[in-house]
C-alpha cells in the first residue's frame, strides 16, 4: 500500500476542511471585533461627553438613591380604577448655578393598571384584569432649589417597556408598545421625601384606546450619597 500517497490525500483533505469550516468563523470573529470597536468608541464618546458636561457645571456632580410607591391609572374606555405599584432608582445631579440643577433619575418602575371588559370581545381588545407593566423610565428634570430642603422639578420623561411580550390582544399581537414613549413629569423634593406626577401617551395597542395616557403619582424616600 502507498502510505505516502494516502498521507498526502489525508493532508489535502484536512487543509481543505479547515479552510471551508473556519472561513465563516474568521469572518464572524472579524465582525465581532468591528462591533466591539464601535461599542468602545461609543462608550468613550459618552464618557467624554459626561466629563465635558461636568466641567461646565457650577459645582461637583452629585448622586443618590430613591425608593417609593406609586398609584397609576390609564384613561380611555378600556381601563378602570387605580392600582398600586412601586419604583426604585437613583439620581444624577448636575449643578447649573446655586439655585438650579439638571437632575436625571434612571428608575425601575412597576406600573399596574386595571383593564375592564369593554373590549374583551373584540379582535383588537384585551381581557379584563390587572396588568403589571415593568418600565425603565428616565426623567430629565430642570430642578429649582428654593431652599436647601425644598425644590420644584419639571421635565421630559423617557419610558421603555421591559416586558412588552407579557400581554397579548385577542388577535395575538402585543397589547403594549415596546418603543420608547416620551411624556412629562413634575415633582417636589422636600428633605428626604419626594413627590412625582408623570404622564405619557400611546402606551398601548388596544382598539380605540391608542391615544390613552397613563397618569401616575409617586411618593417615596430619597438619600443623597455624594
Amino acid at each position: 500500500m502507498d502510505y505516502t500517497n494516502l498521507l498526502q490525500q489525508a493532508d489535502h483533505f484536512l487543509v481543505y476542511s479547515y479552510r471551508e469550516n473556519h472561513r465563516p468563523q474568521l469572518c464572524f470573529h472579524k465582525m465581532d471585533r468591528l462591533k466591539l470597536m464601535h461599542c468602545a468608541k461609543l462608550i468613550c464618546f459618552l464618557i467624554m461627553g459626561l466629563f465635558g458636561f461636568k466641567s461646565v457645571c457650577y459645582g461637583q456632580m452629585g448622586g443618590g438613591l430613591r425608593v417609593g410607591g406609586n398609584i397609576s391609572r390609564a384613561n380611555g374606555n378600556a381601563f378602570g380604577g387605580n392600582r398600586v405599584g412601586y419604583q426604585l432608582g437613583g439620581d444624577l445631579i448636575f449643578p447649573l448655578n446655586s439655585k438650579m440643577d439638571i437632575q436625571v433619575e434612571p428608575t425601575y418602575n412597576l406600573t399596574r393598571i386595571r383593564v375592564n371588559d369593554n373590549t374583551a370581545s373584540l379582535s383588537g381588545g384585551l381581557s379584563k384584569g390587572t396588568r403589571s407593566l415593568k418600565y425603565l423610565n428616565t426623567p430629565v428634570y430642570l430642578k429649582i432649589n428654593f431652599t436647601g430642603k425644598f425644590s420644584v422639578l419639571g421635565g421630559l420623561d423617557f419610558n421603555l417597556l421591559l416586558n412588552d411580550d407579557a400581554y397579548k390582544l385577542n388577535d395575538g399581537t402585543p397589547a403594549f408598545n415596546s418603543r420608547t414613549r416620551i411624556g412629562y413629569a413634575l415633582g417636589i423634593d422636600l428633605g428626604g421625601l419626594y413627590f412625582r406626577y408623570r404622564q405619557f401617551k400611546k402606551n398601548n395597542k388596544i382598539v380605540d384606546n391608542w391615544d390613552a395616557h397613563i397618569d401616575q403619582y409617586q411618593l417615596g424616600f430619597k438619600v443623597r450619597l455624594f
